[in-house]
């Protein structure tokens, strides 16, 4: 069954997502020096779709799934701020669509990665910093669509080690006194399942009835897709 979900311009039917994340999948450059690396690396990418296809769809869901729902559900030619920086990819992805793109990341091996990555473009800032303490410091400055991608959260590895398990808490508050400010917002969190069982918090992690209430509360229509939370107006 077609499924209407909202896009930035209008409301349109979609049948299957994995149709726009295919489409992603199967870009490559142009540039002939890197073609034949460019290829490698996508039909890597379509090779782990069609594995997460045939492991009924479960999660985590390839990352061109996830640009495929950052791309219904954010507006894509508003500003995009985001939390966990991380190699860059999504912030790449999202500097060549949006206006402006700020991302925020508190590693410092990550943020000189990133700086070198997006330096070609313009309309992207890369902030060095634990986004509680730098994300209520941007949004005075924001207005028109402004959409954020939230995935702060600690993943071990070479991602930073933070002194709690995810700043979304601090997160959604500082954006809930700015939400009448602007002409249309969408928050996505990533890795929903990583919330808590209703009324339970997960260490420091809010319930998943949290993150619905808070949504409420702030009149916020909700959706989740491919354990992503989204909320919008």
């Amino acid at each position: 069954m077609d499924e209407c979900v909202r896009t930035p311009c209008s409301r349109v039917t979609r049948t299957d997502s994995g149709l726009h994340a295919i489409s992603y999948a199967f870009q490559v450059p142009t540039n002939k020096n890197f073609l034949l690396l460019g290829i490698r690396v996508r039909l890597r990418k379509i090779q782990f779709y069609w594995q997460w296809v045939r492991n009924g769809y479960g999660v985590p869901a390839p990352q061109t799934v996830k640009l495929s729902v950052l791309s219904r559900y954010g507006y894509l030619d508003g500003t995009w701020v985001e939390s966990g920086t991380y190699l860059g990819q999504t912030t790449e992805f999202l500097a060549r669509k949006a206006s402006q793109v700020i991302t925020i990341e508190p590693s410092h091996e990550l943020v000189t990665r990133a700086r070198k990555k997006l330096s070609k473009f313009g309309n992207t800032r890369v902030i060095e910093g634990l986004s509680e303490f730098e994300l209520p410091k941007l949004l005075s400055g924001l207005s028109g669509d402004v959409s954020f991608w939230l995935d702060g959260h600690a993943s071990g590895g070479i991602t930073y080690g933070r002194p709690e398990d995810t700043p979304i808490r601090e997160e959604l508050k500082a954006i809930a006194k700015y939400l009448e400010r602007w002409e249309r917002a969408a928050i996505l969190i990533d890795d929903f399942r990583g919330f808590g069982a209703r009324g339970a918090d997960q260490g420091d992690y809010p319930s998943r009835s949290d993150l619905v209430s808070w949504a409420d509360e702030n009149e916020l229509n909700w959706t989740v897709q491919h354990d992503i939370f989204i909320a919008y107006k």
